[in-house]
């Protein structure tokens, strides 16, 4: 299968991502959390339709799916979608004038992302094509007339870099290496003012966070313990949901869920979390493996019951209390979160949104808790959420937020190499991990060098898929200098108190460039640089 038209295509339906996640699935439902005029959002069923032409185009049978996209648009689905997914099934036929047509009846249905005509490589055929670059434009101005109806950013005042007092050398190189890594966007707020937006040829998005979402999550806990609804984070998950009275499941805490130290049992992929039609009664289902608390274990799975916890303690949806109690208070209304098949939102992933309104939250933190005058979270949950490590065994890890260090380290533990020896890992590829094993790597190495080691991410995604439980051991330096939403392609919403900044960076993955490249490593060390150490003056006497 082709990657570009493959994730071209999946982040168009909506798939969601999560850390070391395989395979990435529909968008099955939606709920749309906005106040904007926007066109009416496909059903389920027409999604589910566009999914599957969309894998048999990616397959090699353009003309099924473009016959299953040309069915749904004569049965009067004219979302933007539909045409957008039909006219890289006729370029896949080879009928360049109609992929053309396609584009144009998206463009006139609101589609808003003119990076993608600029930059998509299957499009390349169609750019010298008389009035392409008339698409571009109004595929621009579909999105700058969409951020105005959606509210994106407002509220904001702007300032120069200069002004902010950040270096502009090293804003420069860090806007440049963003670019350069297939970033969408860069955002950066600095003492609450907007320093600017980069979008590389395009204009603001929705995109998916993937699993920065489950930073927000952590906030709807606080949210809820703010509101009295839950007594505090130490509060067994058998308050909401009684089967889990017995056995080790009356041990397990929302804390647990929130640290990643539940033992709830899990993949380290998503793989069979999407083939369940309840993500949150599929995580009920699941058995305790380890004793809580005993263990840190990156736990999609459990995440998401999380979001049947909000359920139940505020007696509605997650997305729609999260609308009201969190984005409403900031002027955010372009929001869309991803469902299971059961209506439940996802805890792992799924929250869509501007990256300028994902800055909006940090600030909101920033500001510990209050935005206008007006107080929406507590500070000590923030605090609880960021202030230190959640557990013993990972000092970057706090409450699904992830501290921010100026150097980090990650060790292939020998526990790792012995668990996907046994799990069937060919003796050749661990035989190119035996000088690395317990030595510690830079974080922002570690994709690249197993990349290398393993030929390519498919072997870094094996070597993950089968360790198991086993996992990166992390080693710090220094005092922690802020702390972090984090997904996969290089999502990151970054909250640096000391030197009163926000930094988002978002993408939207389409094969453009590598993995290892898109996740932006070097993002964290070129943020820190922004903002010049302060010299002490020389005391007199």
């Amino acid at each position: 299968m082709r990657p570009t038209l493959f994730l071209a295509l999946c982040t168009l339906l909506g798939c969601a991502h999560s850390p070391s996640q395989g395979t990435a699935a529909p968008e099955v439902s939606t709920a749309v959390t906005t106040e904007a005029p926007r066109p009416a959002e496909p059903s389920p069923e027409v999604r589910q339709a566009m999914w599957q032409a969309a894998v048999a185009i990616e397959s090699g049978d353009a003309a099924k799916g473009l016959a299953e996209l040309q069915r749904l648009w004569n049965e009067g689905h004219h979302h933007y979608e539909v045409a957008w997914f039909a006219a890289y099934g006729a370029v896949g036929t080879g009928d360049n004038a109609a992929a053309f047509t396609w584009l144009e009846r998206a463009v006139e249905q609101g589609m808003s992302v003119p990076d993608d005509l600029l930059k998509d490589r299957p499009l390349a055929p169609l750019r010298s094509m008389p009035g392409y670059d008339a698409l571009v434009a109004r595929a621009r101005q579909n999105a700058l007339d969409a951020r105005v109806a959606g509210n994106v950013g407002a509220g904001l005042e702007k300032t120069p870099p200069a002004e902010a007092g950040l270096s502009e050398p090293a804003l420069a190189e860090l806007v440049k290496a963003a670019e350069d890594s297939g970033s969408s966007a860069l955002v950066l707020l600095r003492h609450g003012k907007l320093v600017g937006e980069w979008y590389f040829g395009g204009e603001t998005r929705r995109i998916e966070s993937m699993s920065a979402t489950k930073a927000v999550v952590a906030l709807a806990i606080g949210l809820l313990i703010d509101d009295g609804k839950i007594p505090s984070a130490d509060t067994p998950v058998s308050a909401f949901f009684p089967e889990w009275k017995e056995g080790l499941k009356a041990k397990v805490t929302l804390r647990h869920l929130l640290s990643h130290t539940s033992g709830l049992a899990a993949q380290r992929t998503a793989k069979d979390i999407y083939q369940s039609k309840d993500f949150v009664r599929y995580a009920l289902e699941a058995d305790i493996v380890e004793e809580p608390g005993t263990r840190f274990f990156y736990n999609n799975k459990a995440t998401n019951l999380l979001a049947g916890v909000v359920e139940r303690a505020s007696g509605e949806k997650m997305d729609v209390y999260l609308k009201r109690r969190l984005f409403a208070p900031l002027g955010i209304r372009d929001v869309v979160w991803q469902k299971d098949p059961s209506g439940n939102p996802l805890g792992m992933s799924g929250l869509r949104l501007h990256p300028v309104d994902f800055a909006k939250v940090g600030q909101l933190l920033l500001q510990k808790g209050e935005w206008q005058g007006r107080r929406v979270l507590s500070e000590s949950w923030i605090r609880e959420c960021t202030a230190s490590p959640a557990q013993e065994y990972d000092a970057t890890s706090g409450l699904l937020w992830w501290r921010v260090y100026e150097q980090t380290f990650r060790v292939v533990g020998r526990e790792m190499v012995e668990e996907a020896r046994l799990n069937g890992m060919p003796e050749e590829s661990l035989a190119r991990l035996a000088d690395l094993v317990g030595r510690p790597i830079p974080s922002k190495d570690l994709l690249r060098t197993l990349s290398e080691r393993l030929g390519g991410m498919e072997g870094v995604a094996a070597l993950i898929q089968k360790s198991g439980r086993a996992q990166f051991r992390t080693q710090v330096v220094g005092p922690s200098r802020g702390y972090a939403a984090k997904g996969q392609s290089g999502q990151v919403l970054m909250v640096l108190p000391e030197q009163g900044l926000v930094a988002v960076r978002m993408a939207v993955p389409k094969g453009r460039v590598p993995e290892h490249v898109l996740e932006f490593p070097r993002f964290t060390e070129l943020v820190l640089k922004l903002v010049p150490p302060v010299t002490p003056t020389a005391s007199t006497r």
